[in-house]
């Protein structure tokens, strides 16, 4: 199991219990993460906020940047169908923001990305840009998915 591959699943497990989270606590947002810049464009939630479990939100561009309580960056973008995408940079600055330098160079993890779009565990969305492929696939399962 390389490096890569537990960089890359820790994120998407965080990305995965920040979704859920967000979705608690604010049930408006049906079942997508993405309604979250919807409400913010209508006016009906602030650009930057804090949901009552603690967790921070800001909302930039097409995306959102969500820091738990534990001060953990999970930041996405999201695709005009609502899904959220994520790309290197994002798994590297949730990395330290664990306090953990990224020991992964952007480049083997877009590779080890790649190698969990052949297994069928992520999609990619276009050049760099990845998406959890399918629910069904539980987080801790992606450790090991990748041949990197």
């Amino acid at each position: 199991m390389s490096n890569a591959s537990v960089e890359v699943a820790e994120y998407v497990k965080a990305l995965a219990r920040v979704q859920s989270e967000v979705l608690q606590n604010l049930p408006d947002l049906g079942s997508s993460l993405a309604s979250i810049l919807r409400r913010v464009r209508a006016g009906q939630l602030p650009k930057d906020g804090e949901l009552a479990n603690g967790i921070e939100y800001s909302v930039h561009g097409n995306g959102c940047l969500f820091v738990s309580v534990d001060g953990h960056e999970v930041d996405v973008d999201f695709l005009a169908n609502g899904t959220p995408v994520f790309d290197a940079w994002r798994i590297e600055r949730f990395s330290l923001s664990r306090g953990v330098a990224p020991v992964s160079t952007a480049e083997e993890l877009t590779r080890e990305c790649r190698l969990m779009v052949s297994s069928g565990t992520l999609e990619e969305a276009s050049g760099g840009w990845f998406a959890v492929k399918s629910e069904g696939v539980a987080a801790d399962q992606l450790i090991g998915r990748g041949q990197g």
